[in-house]
């Protein structure tokens, strides 16, 4: 049986990298991976302007001069490039193109108007209220790098260097399945002895919320000829399988059997975890199948400690990896355990109280919580201590 870090390595190993590239709109790319370094082709801003309502001066004729001409003005959008004149200024707006041999700004609230004249209450020096060519942006300058995933504030840079089109990384493909002659669509007639699938949505709603692409979600029954056609056949398409269901050592578990059906390399048939122990992994025509537990809990435990790792290798970004943040418990009690296990609990960011209710098949007390505590084996966890957590995606 490997450690979680074992069953990551040998996840981390056999994944694929992304070698390819789609181009989409700027605006539409939140989430997605970057796939070039993007450098600007101009500065920003490309001209020198105002950051303020005001009168653009240069900064030594303030140093003697009382009284000024206007010679013209420029709001936002105009360039009108007056010559310099000793002693004048020009009227400007924020965001206005201040014309070539005025270097400074004097807010409007520090001027007084008389007789067709400005008087300037409150002198400035140079380059005060003016941006300078360049000062956000420079031409040639890197900006971001490739393989950051993008996020609004990127966006923003698209927009301000007037990119139409980005390049990023083709989308992991993963394709879900739920194994068990007792599960039946949500939407549907529950008919008796039934039950409705959950795992695999709870698994896809995160995996569309990263912009990973959801090639099928398909529900089949305990038959071993239809498990192994449907991995066959979702192959094809997916970089990754999810299985849920069918890993444990029940009449009708044949996920294993079906690996060997199939001649998988097989990867790890069980990890020190708890919840969901008996999580299996294996490689068939170069895509990974990861198949946990079929209990909803225990499978969002196996997808969030084992799933990113192979995230993180095909993109080559560790923006997906599981980070550890370290909390304080408060309210709560945890008797050891023998594996490493990992409890549903809700952090404030200080401090974190833990579930009291651990059921692996029980999802209704998961809407409540934000974290995963990690309790290390044989440890007892008690108010006051310090423990580790990772966020849920």
């Amino acid at each position: 049986m490997l450690t979680v870090n074992e069953a990551r390595e040998k996840i981390i190993e056999n994944i694929k990298t992304c070698k390819e590239t789609i181009e989409i709109p700027f605006f539409e790319s939140a989430g997605y991976v970057l796939a070039e370094d993007i450098i600007s082709n101009i500065n920003v801003p490309d001209f020198p302007k105002s950051a303020m309502d005001g009168y653009a001066f240069n900064h030594k004729d303030l140093i003697d001069g009382d009284k000024f001409k206007v010679i013209g003005e420029n709001a936002a959008g105009d360039f009108n490039n007056y010559d310099y004149e000793k002693n004048t200024c020009v009227r400007v707006m924020t965001g206005g193109y201040v014309p070539e041999g005025y270097d400074c700004v004097v807010k409007q609230e520090d001027v007084l108007i008389e007789n067709d004249m400005i008087k300037v209450l409150n002198p400035v020096g140079k380059h005060f209220n003016y941006c300078v060519v360049g000062e956000d942006i420079k031409k040639g300058e890197i900006l971001i790098k490739s393989g950051t995933v993008i996020n609004s504030g990127h966006i923003g840079i698209f927009a301000g260097i007037g990119l139409d089109k980005i390049k990023v990384c083709r989308p992991l493909k993963v394709s879900l399945i739920s194994t068990g002659s007792e599960l039946t669509k949500p939407g549907e007639k529950l008919e008796a002895g039934k039950i409705y699938a959950i795992s695999t949505f709870m698994i896809e709603s995160i995996l569309e919320k990263y912009k990973i692409e959801v090639v099928s979600n398909k529900i089949i029954d305990d038959d071993i000829d239809h498990i192994k056609s449907s991995l066959k056949k979702e192959s094809k398409d997916a970089d990754i399988i999810i299985t849920t269901g069918g890993v444990s050592v029940g009449k009708y578990d044949y996920i294993k059997k079906v690996y060997e059906l199939l001649n998988m390399k097989t990867l790890f048939t069980k990890v020190k975890m708890k919840p969901g122990t008996p999580v299996t992994s294996g490689i068939y025509d170069d895509t990974l199948i990861l198949s946990v537990s079929g209990n909803p809990f225990a499978a969002m435990v196996n997808f969030q400690v084992l799933f990113w790792a192979a995230v993180e290798k095909y993109y080559g970004c560790s923006y997906y990896r599981n980070k550890l943040y370290e909390r304080i418990v408060k309210d709560s009690y945890l008797k050891p355990s023998k594996l490493n296990r990992f409890v549903r609990a809700k952090t404030d960011g200080n401090f974190v109280v833990l579930e009291n209710f651990h059921n692996s098949s029980v999802i209704s007390n998961l809407a409540e919580c934000n974290c995963l505590v990690l309790q290390n084996p044989n440890e007892e966890i008690k108010e006051g201590d310090k423990v580790n957590i990772i966020y849920l995606f």
